[in-house]
């Protein structure tokens, strides 16, 4: 045990973090936040992120999440496909829509990307409130594109869910034969 934390204490992913930090701080009480070492000690601090994913070779749990997720890529791609169908619809559609009705500088929705953004948020309902539609005719299609997002989100995420419980149970079963538990 202590020969594992002696190596881990001496490892270079370890001399990271005391290294990258003070001389952020430095950098940072000097006014030099911009500049090529300042960027590079910044990427040596996003690097102990990835730390956190050897977690996973130790966590039973996060293994079988994992193996899940890869059982339910197609699920997931088509998950993806429709929502982004959708959000392309919706925005469209409401950029239009309230680009006819409005009158002159009165909408937000400037550009369909502008109708994108407010159907991802609407779509996936966050809802933040800095977009919305002021036309009756935009909140009725405002109203369509929430439910379709409830619906296209919903039935995906069932079959992944059951996937999910199929592969814990599998996984709970071959660690019962494996450790000779009846």
């Amino acid at each position: 045990y202590l020969r594992r934390v002696r190596e881990a204490v001496v490892s270079t992913q370890s001399t990271g973090d005391p290294t990258a930090t003070p001389a952020l701080t430095g950098a940072k009480a000097a006014g030099e936040t911009s500049g090529g070492w300042y960027v590079v000690l910044r990427v040596c601090r996003v690097f102990r992120v990835i730390r956190v994913f050897k977690l996973a070779r130790r966590s039973e749990n996060l293994l079988i999440l994992l193996k899940a997720v890869g059982n339910t890529s197609t699920e997931l791609f088509v998950l993806f496909i429709m929502v982004f169908m959708v959000v392309l619809m919706f925005g469209s559609i409401m950029y239009t829509v309230e680009q006819t009705t409005a009158t002159q500088g009165e909408t937000e929705f400037t550009s369909i990307m502008n109708g994108c953004w407010w159907s991802v948020i609407t779509v996936t309902t966050v809802g933040y409130g800095d977009m919305y539609p002021k036309s009756t005719l935009g909140m009725v299609f405002g109203t369509m594109a929430l439910l379709a997002g409830l619906i296209v989100l919903a039935l995906p995420v069932t079959v992944i869910v059951a996937k999910f419980s199929d592969e814990y149970e599998r996984t709970k079963m071959e660690n019962k034969k494996t450790r000779g538990y009846r």
